[in-house]
């Protein structure tokens, strides 16, 4: 097991709301996945001193949400994941590219009752990997979904998913399950402190060496 630092930096939001509309009411709607908040981000996460070549492994990825109004009642949200992978050599240097990129779709009521709100969908791996040592090479598959509540000032969610490969062998076979939490209080003129990172499972992996578990937060 694993323990990494991740961060996020939010580059840019957009969303259909009135000018009206408070600081801490746009806040909320970022914070909400579901909220058909379009949203642009980039996430740094770096593993220090990782085992055999001791260099510091580093995954810096695009993120993109945006939704789809399907109907009066329902909406499509896309989850899109671009990574740029740093993996370290045993003679000290680095193979650095394009990794395999992530697409989620989430079908969500677009006018939720309650506090908590849901969406479900397929997630596909598209094998955009720029080196063998980057990711696999097949097209993979598999289901997703989305819980997230908020009430008051606490808001907290978590993104679940598994996907397998079309068939392959050694680093081309892929089944492998993400589940993304977050975890967010809010403060006031716009200020919240949140926790947010993707923990990973690799089942092709040895127990040992099957777990990755971020730790991530900030304000």
């Amino acid at each position: 097991m694993t323990l990494l630092l991740t961060g996020a930096l939010l580059v840019c939001a957009q969303t259909n709301t009135s000018a009206s509309s408070s600081v801490e009411d746009l806040v909320k709607q970022k914070q909400n996945p579901l909220s058909g908040l379009r949203q642009v981000k980039l996430d740094t996460t770096l593993s220090p001193d990782v085992p055999v070549t001791g260099g510091t492994e580093g995954a810096y990825s695009l993120q993109v949400v945006w939704p789809f109004e399907l109907t009066e009642n329902w909406r499509l949200i896309t989850y899109s994941i671009v990574p740029v992978l740093q993996l370290p050599e045993g003679d000290g240097d680095y193979t650095v590219g394009l990794g395999n990129t992530l697409l989620n779709f989430f079908i969500t009521p677009s006018k939720p009752t309650g506090n908590l709100v849901w969406g479900v969908g397929p997630t596909v791996l598209l094998p955009t990997r720029t080196d063998s040592d980057l990711g696999s090479n097949r097209l993979g598959l598999g289901p997703s979904g989305v819980l997230y509540y908020a009430k008051n000032d606490w808001g907290a969610g978590v993104v679940l998913q598994n996907v397998w490969s079309g068939g392959g062998d050694g680093r081309n076979e892929v089944n492998k399950f993400g589940g993304q939490y977050f975890l967010n209080y809010n403060l006031s003129q716009g200020w919240y402190l949140y926790s947010n990172s993707t923990i990973t499972a690799d089942w092709t992996a040895d127990s040992g060496d099957r777990w990755t578990v971020p730790v991530g937060g900030g304000f």
